[in-house]
């Protein structure tokens, strides 16, 4: 794994630098909570919610409540709390969302006592005040935007999207490749109904499509199996393309979109992200057990290089085929944001996948993890089950 990226933060404006590039994105109409820690690991865990969300009467305190938990198990000792509106400072005291958020915040947590909250604006940023109304600020935004912290970030790579919604993938222009993957998908969907005929559905006895002890098919699987060994081989062929950044071909790409709505040959490429993947379709057993590894405590972080080109391949394909067909790719790339700690992108692929096709199984998990603030295993420290500095942050 690559060494991780260290930053010098001596001030608290290090840490507003820091932060969009910590989200992927620049917040808008949010309120970001920043864990702080101490010596050894100062910054802990990173929480984006919507500025209405926090201002609900309801739904703004248990949220504050749940956050406070986290916090608390991540080991932090105070938070740092930054409000993005890009009201003029002379109107944010009156707004009523931005009061209430602010009220809620003072009420149930010491984090926004004054001078805090820290209000980043459009052009503007700098602390609440000590006064009941916003102090106006005569800092310029800029100073963030090309602070040392920020040009380390940009020297190693990183970069920021100008809004949240920037990280859906977006659809392809080369209407040539489109054509050709949709095509390709079409006759891969064709191909596999009537694969699935002559098998009696994959698995005709229900017992047996779970696995039932002592249950058989009603229809012989060879042919199945032949199919997804055929896919598994077409899913490792585009890697290798994507590891070398060569053009993936189109009507590979459309197959893939179809062959990943195969149960089986979906949850084989969601292993082969997690660990080097095996020469034949993983079974259910490698399956359950992969996942493991990824899901509970003490499980291996994720590695970038199989990351970045199982990404490439999956964004290929949603670039490429009709956004119905788009469906599992987006969740599977989901799922590598969230076990990647990038819980706003996971929010935002799940989203674009459930808009593509609603039921989307691996998205819906994919929202239900981060409803539930739930972290990958991976970023659970040893001792007392706190999480560590990359927890999902929406």
């Amino acid at each position: 794994m690559d060494t991780p990226l260290r930053i010098r933060i001596s001030r608290p404006e290090d840490l507003l630098a820091h932060l969009p590039y910590r989200l992927g994105f620049r917040p808008r109409d949010s309120v970001v909570l920043l864990g702080l820690r101490g010596r050894g690991m100062p910054v802990g865990l990173v929480s984006r919610v919507d500025l209405p969300d926090v201002a609900h009467p309801v739904v703004g305190p248990r949220l504050l409540r749940d956050i406070d938990e986290l916090m608390a198990a991540d080991g932090s000792s105070d938070v740092l709390v930054v409000l993005y509106s890009d009201l003029p400072r002379s109107r944010l005291a009156a707004d009523p969302v931005v009061r209430g958020a602010l009220d809620h915040l003072r009420a149930l947590t010491d984090w926004a006592d004054p001078p805090g909250p820290w209000v980043v604006g459009a052009r503007t940023y700098g602390c609440w005040g000590e006064r009941e109304e916003c102090e106006p600020s005569e800092r310029d935004v800029a100073e963030l935007e090309h602070s040392p912290v920020a040009a380390t970030m940009v020297l190693h790579g990183a970069t920021v999207a100008a809004d949240r919604a920037m990280l859906a993938v977006p659809r392809g222009t080369d209407s040539t490749r489109r054509r050709a993957a949709g095509r390709a998908a079409r006759e891969a969907r064709r191909t596999l109904a009537a694969v699935r005929a002559r098998s009696g559905g994959g698995a005709a006895d229900p017992g047996a499509a779970f696995g039932r002890p002592g249950a058989v098919p009603a229809a012989g699987q060879e042919e199945m199996v032949a199919w997804r060994t055929g896919e598994w081989r077409r899913w490792h062929r585009l890697l290798v393309l994507a590891r070398q950044e060569a053009q993936l071909p189109a009507p590979e790409l459309g197959r893939l979109a179809v062959g990943l709505e195969d149960h089986a040959v979906r949850d084989g490429v969601l292993c082969s992200v997690i660990r080097p993947a095996p020469p034949e379709v993983p079974g259910p057993g490698l399956v359950a057990r992969t996942l493991d590894l990824a899901m509970l405590p003490g499980g291996p972080p994720p590695e970038p290089a199989r990351l970045e080109a199982a990404g490439t391949v999956l964004r290929a394909v949603v670039s490429c085929v009709p956004s119905s067909s788009a469906a599992l790719a987006l969740g599977l790339l989901a799922w590598m944001a969230w076990w990647s700690a990038d819980g706003a992108r996971a929010d935002v692929l799940a989203q674009q996948a459930l808009r593509a096709r609603p039921g989307t199984r691996l998205a819906e998990l994919v929202v239900d993890a981060l409803d539930a603030r739930l972290a990958p295993g991976w970023v659970h420290s040893s001792v007392g089950g706190g999480t560590a500095a990359e927890a999902p942050i929406r």
